[in-house]
């Protein structure tokens, strides 16, 4: 353990010299945390801000949700021409139409209509239309409660309701911009793996590691020395992206040691992985597009996986193929604060990595 500690520390001083890559590295993560918040932020105000509603409904429901929701601008009521004027001055991204009967409809138990008018396409409101989609959900709900006698009347359903919330907030909360940033963080490193690949391919090609295996070093050290190396520069690296992404959009980081086993996780896996597609592949070319290719599909399909439900069209079996995938571990890691059995998982899939990475090495560096 000692040689490999002196071998990787030689190895971080050569790789801190790259001051253009470490910049790289750092700048071009960070740059899209902080575009992607601007975004989301700029979607989340104008929401609820900029939307007209005309409400038809002679029942309950319809002024219920929108006051449930916080909503007290741009109402009407059965006045769509007023509300339509909005939207032709541009004062408005959207108008929403809540049509009668909408109340009885929910009260026999079906899913009404609404229907929007925009002056464009795009999906500036999916926020709002999810949170409604939400609202009218849990009336269709209480009214099947309230028929099937689960409850007596609907004075309950304000116990109900609370007794939820206050399961609701004894939960862990993870703060969705930190959620967000660690997505990022994790892609990014995965992502690293091509140009990791491609370094490992030069240093075969330039006889680099040929030499080093020709000292006293086991090959197991060798390998073991390089990915200490570009791990302790990835978890730097990486940590500092964090607490300056926090310091500048200025969320909560939820929990530290959460987020220091991902990155390490994340950053161990990337290399072994790198190492192993360097055996399969031996080309810059081919190891480089392999590495992107799964880096993008891995986040894909995790987050089908972890977001099932905003994806229902997706079959069930490409739902839990993403379970396969470190990314889905350590991004449900990240939102549940759970490291077991996440960590093992992950654990499992570096260690069969690096076995497969390492075998035979002495072969693999003097084949021409």
């Amino acid at each position: 353990m000692v040689k490999i500690s002196r071998l990787a520390f030689v190895n971080f001083k050569m790789s801190i010299k790259d001051f253009r890559t470490i910049m790289f590295m750092f700048i071009t993560p960070l740059t899209v945390i902080l575009g992607i918040n601007l975004m989301v932020s700029k979607g989340d105000y104008t929401v609820d801000s900029n939307i007209a509603f005309n409400v038809k409904d002679k029942g309950t429901y319809g002024e219920e949700i929108l006051k449930e929701m916080n909503i007290s601008e741009n109402i009407f009521y059965d006045e769509e021409d007023k509300a339509l004027e909005l939207l032709e001055r541009n004062e408005v991204v959207a108008v929403y139409q809540i049509p009668g009967g909408f109340t009885e409809r929910i009260q026999n138990e079906e899913k009404p209509g609404i229907q929007c008018f925009r002056r464009e396409e795009g999906n500036i409101t999916l926020a709002f239309e999810l949170k409604l989609e939400d609202e009218i959900n849990k009336r269709i709900r209480d009214e099947i409660l309230l028929k099937n006698g689960i409850i007596g009347d609907r004075s309950e359903l304000l116990n109900y309701r609370t007794r939820t919330k206050v399961i609701n907030l004894n939960e862990n909360k993870v703060d969705s911009k930190f959620a967000l940033a660690m997505m990022m963080i994790i892609y990014f490193i995965l992502f690293s793996s091509s140009s990791m690949g491609e370094k490992m391919v030069g240093m075969k090609k330039q006889n680099i590691l040929s030499r080093a295996m020709s000292t006293a070093n086991a090959g197991y050290e060798i390998l073991g020395s390089l990915c200490l190396s570009i791990f302790v520069l990835q978890v730097a690296v990486n940590l500092a992206i964090l607490f300056t992404a926090k310091i500048i959009i200025g969320f909560t980081i939820t929990s530290f040691y959460i987020a220091l086993a991902n990155i390490m996780l994340a950053s161990l896996f990337s290399i072994t992985f790198t190492m192993f597609m360097t055996r399969v592949f031996e080309e810059q070319g081919v190891v480089s597009f392999a590495a992107i290719i799964f880096s993008i599909a891995s986040i894909f399909l995790s987050l089908i996986s972890l977001k099932s439900e905003v994806f229902p069209k997706v079959p069930f079996v490409i739902k839990n193929i993403g379970k396969i995938t470190p990314t889905y571990w350590l991004l449900d890691s990240v939102e549940t604060l759970n490291l077991f059995p996440n960590a093992v998982i992950v654990l499992l899939m570096i260690a069969a990595l690096f076995s497969a990475g390492s075998y035979k090495l002495k072969s693999f560096v003097n084949r021409v």
